[in-house]
């Protein structure tokens, strides 16, 4: 019976993989793996007493033999082989005027492939570069040019709220985010608090967009001329999660009530509209 390996692979997603009968495998155990026709070593994280679920069109991995004390020492010269070709590569694309930052690079466990993952500002020929970087290291490479944010996520870091970046921990999908995200929750619009790491603004600013947004419909803006139970005044400050409006009344007095207790005095036609057109009057372009 075929079982299925769940295999972890160096700076690599996991892989299911075959494990046939005939091969000693356990959990926590290095193991030599066959993709294709390109060999890579990885770690056995679980197994299954199933086989491998079908692709179309695609052979799945499959293990091939335990990791050997030889198997080790090649992985461990597979390192520094690979920080030698990386120096390579970023002199080659110096040479042809792009300046690049390697981010991630290894080859696999036979050396046959290099891939490389990098971030750069200006165009580079992959195509030209990838083809004299075989010649030149007798392998494939293979390049890939990655975003800021993924950038970060791949390097990792902590975040000022004292915990992992999301995007090296559990985000996986970057979705847009805007300044009117900020606008709507009151922080600041300083670029230092509200970029991340990568200098992009941070993921973290959709997490509670949507319930600002709902909990913010109907309540008045800043500036709004609405009648209380202290008397008539303007709204000075919101308070969406609790629900409150501070309000300056007619006589210079500063009070806070809670949002059902005012009510506007005039309509949008006088200027003195609601959270809901305030929002619309700001369209911000999504950073991707």
């Amino acid at each position: 019976m075929v079982r299925s390996a769940y295999v972890e692979i160096e700076d690599g997603p996991r892989l299911i993989c075959e494990a046939p009968d005939g091969v000693p495998v356990h959990v926590g155990d290095e193991c030599i793996i066959a993709i294709g026709d390109v060999e890579e070593v990885g770690h056995v994280a679980k197994l299954k007493e199933q086989p491998v679920p079908p692709e179309e069109g695609e052979d799945p991995p499959r293990v091939i033999r335990m990791a050997t004390l030889q198997d080790h020492a090649k992985a461990s010269e597979n390192a520094v082989r690979s920080k030698m070709a990386l120096a390579e590569v970023a002199k080659m694309a110096t040479e042809r005027g792009a300046e690049i930052h390697i981010v991630r690079g290894r080859y696999s466990f036979d050396r046959s492939h290099l891939r490389v993952l990098y971030s750069s500002e200006a165009g580079l020929d992959e195509r030209a570069l990838g083809r004299d970087l075989a010649h030149e290291l007798k392998c494939r490479v293979d390049l890939r040019q990655i975003g800021v944010r993924d950038e970060a996520g791949i390097i990792g870091g902590m975040g000022p709220c004292g915990r992992n970046l999301c995007c090296c921990s559990w985000l996986r999908e970057f979705d847009a985010v805007n300044v009117k995200m900020a606008k709507v929750q009151k922080l600041s619009l300083n670029p230092g608090a509200i970029s991340g790491v990568c200098g992009r603004l941070k993921c973290c600013l959709r997490y509670e967009y949507e319930n600002y947004q709902e909990m913010g419909r109907g309540l008045p803006r800043t500036g709004m001329t609405v009648e209380c139970p202290g008397g008539t005044g303007m709204v000075v400050a919101v308070n969406v999660l609790i629900q409150k409006v501070k309000v300056r009344l007619e006589d210079n007095r500063y009070v806070e009530y809670d949002a059902d207790d005012i009510r506007p005095v005039y309509g949008c036609g006088t200027g003195n509209c609601g959270r809901k057109c305030d929002e619309d009057s700001h369209s911000e372009r999504p950073e991707s």
